[in-house]
């Protein structure tokens, strides 16, 4: 996510500047998310992707926009007794760093970087606010460069790649999960308790994602279940009628938020 030249919230005088400065550390020990198209050339590239599962009802958001926005991003599916909607994050593996980082800190796929290194640092969440102390650019990069945000109005470019970004969230949403079912991905992680982080096969992940753009078949007897760490949630879920994964061995990362 290197060489870009991006930034976002207001400062005191109501502009924000942000000049990457190619330190190479947002391109480092992270998973990367991916639209469908990405996902698939970083896999042609040589690269591993993570699928990241969580699931949700309408108790999770106090805000009816919020879960609007994620509502979007997901498919409906039968778990146990209940509906519930879940969300499939296809992310590349820069646990380690971006395979495509250079000995030079610098993009070797600049000219076809992911949406999300394009945007970087700007969230694509519009409930989120850019902080950047939150973010693991030093303090410089803040102080200089072009001014790209000013009384909260974005730089139209970068703006656009931010609703393209979300666009392809809504868009990808059904592929995603079916690739997932195919796989036989069927455990997520509630959503705002933990990540359920998939380590997938990368063969497996290509030929899952040729088969859902050949057909788009789905498999019918695919029963999702839910995983969480948290007693009340537990037992709210199961009155609920959720199917809950209680197994002792995994396929897939626990993560706790």
């Amino acid at each position: 996510m290197t060489s870009i030249s991006q930034s976002v919230r207001l400062t005191k005088n109501n502009v924000t500047r942000f000049a990457c400065n190619g330190c190479g550390t947002c391109c480092k020990e992270r998973l990367i998310p991916l639209t469908l198209q990405e996902t698939e050339a970083w896999l042609n590239r040589g690269g591993n992707v993570a699928v990241i599962l969580e699931a949700f009802d309408t108790s999770v958001f106090s805000l009816p926009a919020h879960y609007n926005h994620s509502v979007q991003r997901a498919v409906d599916v039968a778990s146990g007794d209940a509906r519930i909607q879940v969300i499939a994050i296809f992310a590349g593996n820069a646990l380690i760093q971006c395979p495509s980082l250079g000995e030079d800190n610098h993009c070797t796929i600049y000219e076809d970087r992911p949406l999300v290194c394009r945007i970087y640092p700007m969230e694509i969440n519009p409930f989120l606010m850019l902080r950047p102390e939150e973010k693991v650019c030093p303090p410089e990069v803040w102080e200089v460069g072009e001014v790209i945000c000013s009384d909260r109005i974005v730089d139209p470019v970068l703006e656009d790649q931010i609703q393209h970004s979300r666009q392809a969230d809504r868009e990808d949403a059904k592929a995603k999960v079916l690739v997932c079912a195919a796989m036989g991905m069927s455990v997520a992680a509630w959503k705002g308790n933990a990540l359920a982080v998939y380590l997938a096969d990368r063969a497996q992940l290509q030929q899952a994602i040729s088969l859902v753009r050949e057909s788009g078949d789905v498999p019918e007897n695919v029963q999702w279940k839910v995983r969480v760490d948290d007693a009340d949630l537990h037992t709210r879920l199961h009155g609920a009628g959720i199917e809950l994964d209680l197994r002792a061995e995994t396929e897939y990362i626990f993560h706790s938020i």
